[in-house]
């Protein structure tokens, strides 16, 4: 019944694998059908959206070259705002991607998420918080509410979920 605003502390271990891009480039394609089944699900598309994600996938010949085009496409092709005055429409991806070219890292995170599967590729949307600030006086880091982020996974069989983010 009282709400909390005591800071919380806690101590986390993240190890990020690094594992190099010719690796993942010859990683099978094979999914299982459970993942197919839950990480290559979309909803009604626009018909412009997987026509995109082949333009920027172009002569990629492997999910993560395809991955790695989309990431950098978005990039350098649309801006970082937190603005988002305005209507979007009735399809706010669609928005993002043909007409505002701008947007906050949730929609490039979903607009990369989507373009992926299209293509054939599991990913999925994930959102957490970035590292924080780091503090030279505790020898810690101090997490805030702006520190939270959104970005993509793609799977690779043999090695997991592999981290992109597409937020310029």
């Amino acid at each position: 019944p009282f709400h909390n605003f005591t800071n919380i502390r806690y101590e986390a271990e993240s190890g990020l694998p690094r594992i190099p891009a010719d690796l993942l480039r010859a990683a099978s394609a094979a999914y299982t059908e459970p993942t197919r089944d839950l990480y290559l699900q979309l909803p009604q598309l626009d018909p412009r959206i997987p026509a995109l994600a082949r333009q920027i996938a172009g002569q990629a010949q492997n999910p993560y070259d395809q991955a790695r085009a989309i990431e950098l496409y978005l990039r350098a092709n649309y801006g970082y705002t937190l603005d988002l005055s305005g209507t979007p429409g009735a399809d706010p991806l669609a928005h993002f991607l043909f007409e505002r070219r701008a947007g906050h890292c949730e929609y490039f995170a979903a607009a990369m998420t989507v373009m992926l599967r299209s293509l054939g590729v599991p990913a999925r949307y994930v959102n957490g918080f970035l590292s924080g600030e780091y503090n030279d006086v505790g020898g810690d880091f101090i997490v805030r509410g702006r520190d939270a982020h959104s970005w993509v996974e793609a799977f690779f069989p043999g090695y997991g979920w592999i981290t992109f983010d597409p937020t310029p």
